[in-house]
């Protein structure tokens, strides 16, 4: 999960990374720590005050929907039923359109999460996996790379990257689902 901070210091963030918090940072009920929010605030911190800021997008997405009830039934897809529970996803990023209220945007397209994906092939013209990505909506509409890029605000957190770079490797469990 810190890979990304070295990438940053050194010059050498991809083009493209995924990053995943170990079990104590991710967000999972039942973990004996709840520091998710805090080391998201790191990684979007550590990109925000960067020179990769400028051509930055970061989307922050939890693999469960943090509940256990939602309002809205989910829609059928296809012969494997429905996509399941809505989860959040934020897009940071000095390109993603602005909102008429604080800043921030709504978008009420239906995702799912290969719509990451379908975004990354059509951004930089690759192929289809022939997936889920098929049918997915890319998230290229919550950006305007027409705007004046907007300026990174830190986001404030008591733990910092350095507190992350300090924790001791531990055995990792996975989603205990």
């Amino acid at each position: 999960q810190t890979n990304i901070f070295s990438d940053i210091t050194n010059g050498t963030l991809p083009q493209v990374s995924w990053v995943i918090p170990t079990d104590a940072d991710n967000d999972h009920p039942g973990e004996k720590s709840d520091y998710g929010p805090e080391w998201v605030a790191s990684v979007v911190n550590a990109i925000g005050e960067s020179k990769y800021w400028q051509s930055s997008a970061v989307i922050v997405i939890w693999d469960d929907w943090g509940g256990f009830y939602d309002n809205a039934a989910p829609p059928f897809q296809d012969e494997f039923g429905g996509l399941g529970f809505r989860v959040p996803m934020l897009v940071l990023s000095p390109y993603a359109v602005a909102g008429k209220k604080n800043g921030g945007y709504i978008s009420h397209t239906p995702y799912e999460f290969a719509s990451i994906l379908k975004y990354i092939e059509q951004n930089w013209g690759l192929q289809s996996l022939g997936t889920t990505d098929v049918r997915a909506t890319s998230i290229g509409n919550v950006f305007n790379y027409s705007q004046n890029p907007r300026s990174f605000a830190a986001i404030p957190s008591s733990k910092d990257a350095q507190y992350f770079i300090a924790q001791p490797p531990v055995e990792q469990h996975g989603d205990p689902q």
